[in-house]
């Protein structure tokens, strides 16, 4: 039962590689005029997504990695 409630750290810093991944793909997206609204709009929301799972993992923050 207490595995269940410990922190995955694991997961959390894939999950944190993923993310500054999308941050970073998020971000030359905006700045090249061959993406469209809703290609931005899908990059946020896989990015919302992530960190969704991120807070799911039990680690307070990417600091704590």
């Amino acid at each position: 039962m207490h595995s269940v409630l410990r922190p995955n750290y694991r997961r959390a810093r894939a999950l944190a590689l993923e993310i500054e991944a999308a941050r970073v793909h998020l971000d030359e997206a905006r700045g090249d005029s061959s993406y469209t609204l809703d290609d931005i709009e899908d990059l946020k929301a896989e990015l919302h997504h992530l960190e969704r799972e991120f807070s799911l993992t039990g680690v307070t923050s990417e600091y704590d990695l």
